[in-house]
């Protein structure tokens, strides 16, 4: 854990939490966040029109603390993001899901380097939570730069899986999201603006020593319960990302090709796990998203990546079945 000095950061976070049918998550997310120093601190909790006993709970878990709980008809997460933009005050923004949790002094050493070096953009280390057990970090195994360039980012982002595209795990400069909304969509909807926002950040740090900590397996997750619209908004948004970077970083373009590889990798997961999808659209969709991989299948297994990748992509290659019962194995070993 870095040394935090004892002078207090002037700083002002702005913490946006949406939140959706996420009732039983809540309690343990006030006791995180209690747990936090709050000092110069807001924390904005947008309530998308909860139907399962998440807007009273949130209205009972705040009173007496400081949080902000707003209460809006059910219009999606992007919606709730943006109207936290609105209201916000902060000169950073700190993004979390609500059944997602962030390590002891997370916000205080945000503040804190956001104090000492002004930055755009503060990357944090993250790790995946599967079944209540936590997974390895992703960046500082791998000794990641203080002070990384926006090219490296970019690069980690769209190879290495190390940085995600998305709102968490980072502290973002409020300027970076001026004139950049999230589109209003189910899923994929911060992708492009993270991106964007990450295409105009000038000056960026790494905080080592805090991370942020991903729920992977919850249920009743969007991620797990996908429609076709979801499957092909994500796909026209890393397309609509793949356009930007061509543009703003041309170096970036040959790393393109694997970000929509993944991209379809992605959605061929999803159309297998989603419950919300008829088994009779599932083989169709899938062989429409299926046909990058095939065609690319030699290059992604040349180029260098974990065998699980690789194995991945191959039994997307070969068809529908291998891949539906590989992800079903998979998942019954976690449990």
């Amino acid at each position: 854990m870095p040394q935090v000095e004892a002078k207090e950061s002037k700083v002002l976070i702005s913490v946006i939490i949406p939140v959706y049918n996420v009732r039983t998550f809540l309690p343990e997310l006030f006791e995180n966040l209690k747990g936090q120093n709050l000092t110069h601190t807001e924390v904005l909790f947008i309530d998308d029109g909860s139907a399962d006993g998440s807007s009273e709970e949130l209205d009972r878990l705040a009173k007496g603390t400081d949080f902000i709980v707003i209460h809006q008809e059910n219009s999606g997460v992007a919606a709730a993001r943006n109207h936290a933009l609105d209201i916000a005050h902060g000169e950073y923004l700190c993004f979390i899901d609500p059944d997602d949790r962030i390590s002891i002094n997370y916000l205080q050493v945000l503040k804190q380097v956001a104090h000492d070096n002004h930055p755009d953009l503060i990357i944090t280390d993250w790790r995946k939570v599967v079944n209540g057990v936590q997974q390895p970090l992703y960046l500082a195994p791998i000794d990641f730069p203080q002070f990384p360039t926006t090219q490296l980012v970019l690069t980690e982002i769209l190879s290495s899986g190390q940085i995600i595209g998305s709102l968490w795990a980072k502290l973002f400069s409020a300027k970076l999201f001026q004139d950049n909304r999230f589109p209003i969509q189910r899923t994929s909807s911060d992708y492009a603006s993270v991106l964007s926002a990450i295409c105009k950040a000038h000056h960026i740090c790494y905080a080592p020593g805090i991370f942020y900590a991903y729920t992977a397996d919850r249920a009743t997750s969007l991620q797990n319960n996908q429609k076709p619209q979801d499957i092909r908004d994500s796909a026209q948004v890393h397309e609509k990302t793949a356009q930007l970077i061509r543009k703003e970083y041309p170096a970036l373009a040959n790393l393109l090709r694997i970000d929509l590889l993944n991209s379809a990798q992605q959605a061929c997961i999803h159309i297998c796990r989603s419950r919300a999808i008829k088994s009779d659209e599932r083989k169709a969709l899938f062989r429409r998203y299926r046909k990058p991989i095939m065609h690319d299948l030699i290059y992604l297994m040349k180029r260098s990546g974990s065998l699980k990748y690789k194995m991945i992509m191959l039994c997307i290659a070969v068809g529908y079945y291998p891949t539906y019962f590989m992800l079903h194995i998979s998942a019954a070993k976690q449990r």
